[in-house]
């Protein structure tokens, strides 16, 4: 006869060798965890809400509401294996604690909401580390791993997906013996006229099929190679599906004249042909299942413990430390900024300088897809007989509604019903011994087609790069000198040719940096 002391061990009806009762002494493991859970989400609510109206109004991000959800299950699912393993403390878990509040702090200062998502989100496998130790995290990493796909995050992708499905399909409809005329992500058959726009770059189902890849893999597989493999299959597989169905939906449109493919059931097509490759997928991926496979208690990993009090005791002290450090970095976002001067920003006017002098024409009636600055300046520049447009769109105390480097800030959006980017490059030059890169597009409307050069200024500095951008600004904000902003875009009409206009624009941005610089600076300084 067992003692009230002695462990007992049971089986599942599946054969599982259950690990045995521990003494429930103190805050168990699987209510500390939602403890944590429940606290860091109700603390950065507003963090929580921003996530949850992404996912309110984005097909691509509603699986989020779901992930709650699903962890608790896993969570739960765990629960027998979580009483028996030893729980001790973390210390240096306390560190990644106050680094993700750190970056979540310079997330929200900066307004790179994604990141002050990811930082949020971070916090909670820290905490459970610190309050549980290393096994209890060990045996939930892949668990606390897959509350990150909460975070609505994989927009960046979304350029390159859609200029792979594009030479996918135009190379597809070349080999099917169709003529084809392309430039950039649209693209002309004798049918008809189509283009690859953001919803056809596919990252919805590569999202949905990576997390329910993920999920599958967590409770199929015993292995982690068989784990890894059926991951990195749920990655490749909806990219090449997303390129076959928009190739099929061309084709589809082009042999029947149009009249289907081409409406509603274009989208209906498409997800019915991702559906059926992705269960495809899972039916081949059933193939070699192990769930079926018992799982055997570890005396290394899950060990009945008879725990003392004095144990959970110095729980409440690492839960108060957690609780601290998670508690501090919202107060200190909310503190009043000073030096932020806010409302509207003059720019005055860009001084001439190398032979460019300003001159009353207006080249195009094309404008930026740009939103929420503070202030704009359009002016033209001639010189020798060439003419230059000069927009610049300058951002200063930037909101999450009104900020320079967002989604939806861009040349041309796929949505401009007049406007359409057909080319896309990078250019690079020196200027006073110092590299300097920009961003070119080719930009075509109804009567006209501009060459265009873009880059950030940020602070002083300059760069072709948002992700750069984002990290001057950062360093402006840690300098104290705001986070000043600006888009300088430059252009003229490339009938002559895309080449003889990159060179104009070349000498342009050459000999005009020092006066477009010196007019932000005079606006920031305001």
């Amino acid at each position: 006869m067992l003692d009230k002391h002695t462990a007992t061990t049971a089986q599942s009806p599946r054969g599982e060798v259950l690990a045995p009762e521990a003494p429930k002494r103190g805050l168990g493991a699987v209510p500390t965890v939602i403890l944590v859970l429940a606290w860091v989400l109700a603390l950065y609510f507003p963090t929580t809400l921003s996530m949850v109206s992404i996912w309110e109004r984005s097909e691509t991000f509603a699986h989020g509401f779901v992930v709650f959800p699903i962890f608790l299950y896993l969570l739960w699912r765990q629960r027998a294996t979580l009483a028996t393993v030893e729980r001790t403390r973390c210390l240096p878990a306390l560190l990644g604690i106050a680094g993700a509040g750190a970056v979540w702090f310079i997330g929200e200062q900066v307004n790179a909401i994604a990141v002050s998502q990811m930082a949020m989100i971070a916090m909670i496998p820290f905490a459970v580390w610190a309050l549980l130790g290393t096994r209890i995290a060990a045996a939930l990493c892949i668990p606390l791993a897959f509350l990150f796909f909460a975070v609505p995050f994989g927009e960046f992708l979304v350029p390159s997906l859609m200029d792979w499905t594009a030479d996918f399909t135009v190379a597809a409809i070349k080999a099917s013996g169709v003529p084809v005329y392309r430039e950039g992500n649209y693209f002309l058959i004798p049918s008809g006229r189509w283009s690859i726009v953001e919803a056809c770059s596919g990252l919805r189902y590569l999202i949905a099929s990576f997390m329910v890849g993920c999920l599958y893999a967590y409770l199929s597989y015993r292995s982690p190679v068989r784990r890894a493999m059926f991951i990195i299959a749920s990655l490749i597989v909806p990219i090449i599906a997303n390129w076959l169905r928009a190739y099929m939906i061309v084709m589809l449109g082009h042999l029947s004249s149009n009249r289907i493919a081409v409406g509603a059931d274009h989208l209906i097509y498409g997800w019915v042909f991702f559906g059926v490759v992705m269960a495809l997928l899972f039916w081949i991926g059933s193939r070699w299942r192990e769930d079926d496979i018992p799982v055997h208690a570890s005396s290394k990993t899950t060990r009945a413990l008879a725990q003392p009090p004095s144990v959970h005791a110095r729980q409440w002290p690492m839960l108060l430390a957690v609780f601290a450090l998670t508690a501090i970095w919202p107060p200190l976002q909310a503190y009043p900024e000073h030096g932020a001067t806010g409302g509207n920003v003059d720019l005055g006017r860009v001084g001439d300088r190398n032979g460019w002098v300003g001159v009353p024409v207006e080249l195009s009636d094309w404008r930026p897809d740009l939103s929420g600055a503070n202030a704009t300046l359009r002016q033209t520049f001639a010189k020798a007989g060439r003419e230059v447009g000069l927009h610049v769109a300058i951002y200063r105390d930037q909101t999450r509604n009104a900020k320079a480097i967002t989604s939806t800030n861009q040349l041309v959006r796929t949505s401009n019903e007049l406007w359409k980017q057909v080319g896309a490059n990078m250019a690079s030059t020196t200027i006073d011994g110092q590299q300097f890169s920009a961003r070119t597009a080719l930009v075509a409307g109804p009567r006209q087609r501009l060459a265009v050069w873009q880059w950030f200024w940020v602070d002083g500095h300059e760069t072709s790069s948002e992700y750069v951008a984002k990290f001057y600004q950062v360093l402006s904000v840690l300098q104290g000198h705001g986070d000043p902003v600006a888009w300088v875009i430059v252009y003229m009409p490339a009938e002559n040719g895309a080449v003889n206009a990159s060179a104009t624009l070349r000498d342009f941005s050459i000999g005009m940096r020092g006066s477009i610089n010196a007019a932000l600076r005079r606006a920031v300084a305001q």
